[in-house]
């Protein structure tokens, strides 16, 4: 079946506010770059680009003097019941997208989360590196139910300022770490820090 959305940026507000109604984690960082996947006038999904909350994660991936060449693909959504292969298809041409706007980015790094079964299938028939799987860590899940990462604006949020939010602790599960390598791939492969393993085995 052919695919016959559209793809258009879209602002950073009206993809957050998407994705905090759609993604499991009804989260999404302030200020995101994103993408809509349209279907005429209806928006079905949006994929949003951001820094990672982490400089170690930005400068695992080229070393500390090239972390401005990563960032990350932060959340992705799309509707159910669009044709196979959708999403890898969304996920191209937002990657595109994100080149005009950032050519300098060398590295797109995304992580599918073990807790809700993911293992990166989509990111796997994008033809993304798998880069190995983060530890169990703890994160927040705050009072609109919206999962918190526990570093937030650059700062370690402890358990004490958490609970002064009104945020649960909540334990997740392993990621799996993916890399896309963008714009010029040889020096983004001669480049790279991390180690690339065989993918991981599921269907999610």
């Amino acid at each position: 079946m052919a695919i016959h959305y559209e793809v258009r940026e879209i602002p950073g507000g009206r993809g957050r506010d998407y994705l905090r109604e759609n993604h499991y984690t009804r989260s999404c960082h302030n200020g995101p770059m994103c993408w809509g996947l349209f279907d005429g006038d209806r928006l079905i999904g949006v994929i949003a680009f951001a820094t990672p909350s982490s400089e170690a994660v930005r400068a695992s991936v080229f070393g500390p003097g090239y972390k401005d060449r990563v960032t990350e693909l932060h959340r992705l959504f799309v509707e159910d019941g669009t044709p196979k292969n959708t999403e890898s298809w969304f996920i191209a041409r937002g990657i595109k997208g994100l080149l005009t706007k950032r050519p300098n980015i060398r590295g797109i790094i995304s992580f599918a989360d073990s807790t809700e079964g993911h293992k990166g299938v989509i990111y796997q028939a994008s033809n993304a590196l798998f880069c190995g799987t983060t530890g169990r860590s703890r994160f927040f899940r705050d009072a609109e139910g919206r999962l918190r990462h526990p570093r937030q604006n650059g700062v370690n949020i402890s358990l004490e300022a958490a609970t002064e939010r009104g945020w649960v602790p909540e334990m997740r599960d392993s990621k799996n770490r993916y890399l896309f390598l963008v714009g010029d791939k040889k020096w983004a492969a001669r480049n790279l820090k991390l180690t690339t393993f065989d993918y991981p085995k599921g269907d999610a």
